[in-house]
């Protein structure tokens, strides 16, 4: 059963986010929606360190170290947010728990969005970010990589670039209801059956999101740079999903869940029960926690 907290959140999320997004897209007036929505997510607790050097070259960037039990494991996370804007204080937060669950450090990484800064400027600072961490030494068995939405999307988009540019490859990959796929197919699949049942998400102006974030060219949806769900997921780490039930993006998980399996990578997708999406940030929710016990489950099992 849902808990009341995370029920809560469905509703407020219907009641903001959602109906933002089914309004004429203001990326402006969407942005200092959450910002003013980031005042409910709490601080960092005080025994998470944050530091921002060293810096990356286009875009802000933070390590977040817990002053205890640290390992020689490092978790690069990408947070969501459609490309155009995110929850920055909500998954700090998110990052800051995990690293603490798992024993690690943190780089979370604040890529360039669009419109202003439109594909590939995002994925560019998202792999700078991963090559800085080779060339300080991290050693790639002990990299597990993050990302939540967009972040997502942009998290197997690096892994396919980095075996692409014969990078070597990182232990494993967190996947938190990724958007995989920005093709024109809004109207079939868990698009179209979870359209009233998403508590935030909605696909009304999904060519519009696609438009700014390719800057107007839709081409480019079918690269697997952009829509990873296309891609060839040969040589990738092991993959960990997370998804909702009743999500649009319930059919992003499974099909590339289903594409690495095919390819002989191993791949693992959590259907969780209708709760919203991006329930792992909510911390004062129960099924957060366990949804990051079992995110710290697999960084484990990937990083021993």
């Amino acid at each position: 059963m849902v808990s009341w907290q995370t029920r809560t959140a469905k509703l407020l999320g219907r009641l903001t986010i959602r109906q933002a997004l089914r309004r004429q897209l203001d990326i402006a007036e969407m942005r200092k929606r959450i910002k003013a929505m980031e005042r409910f997510f709490p601080n960092l607790p005080p025994d998470v360190q944050v530091m921002t050097e060293p810096g990356l070259s286009h875009c802000d960037a933070e390590w977040l170290k817990p002053t205890a039990g640290h390992s020689d494991r490092v978790i690069l996370h990408l947070p969501g947010g459609a490309f155009m804007t995110r929850f920055k204080r909500a998954e700090r937060f998110l990052l800051a728990r995990l690293c603490r669950a798992t024993h690690a450090r943190g780089r979370l990484v604040f890529y360039r969005l669009a419109p202003e800064e439109p594909w590939p400027a995002g994925l560019d600072d998202c792999i700078e970010a991963y090559q800085q961490l080779l060339s300080q030494g991290v050693e790639p068995k002990n990299i597990m990589l993050s990302g939540m939405s967009a972040g997502g999307c942009l998290a197997l988009a690096l892994l396919l670039k980095a075996r692409d540019q014969d990078l070597p490859m990182p232990a494993g990959a967190m996947l938190m209801s990724p958007a995989t796929d920005l093709t024109d197919d809004y109207d079939q699949g868990s698009r179209a059956a979870n359209a009233s049942r998403d508590a935030v998400l909605s696909l009304e102006h999904g060519d519009e999101i696609r438009r700014l974030y390719l800057a107007g060219r839709d081409e480019l949806a079918s690269h697997p740079y952009v829509s990873p769900v296309v891609g060839d997921f040969s040589g990738l780490p092991p993959l960990f999903f997370q998804v909702s039930s009743t999500e649009i993006l319930l059919d992003d998980s499974q099909r590339c869940a289903e594409r690495a399996r095919d390819a002989g990578v191993s791949a693992e997708v959590e259907v969780w029960e209708r709760l919203p999406h991006g329930w792992q940030a909510l911390s004062f929710a129960p099924e957060s926690g366990r949804a990051i016990g079992r995110l710290a489950d697999f960084v484990r099992e990937c990083c021993p």
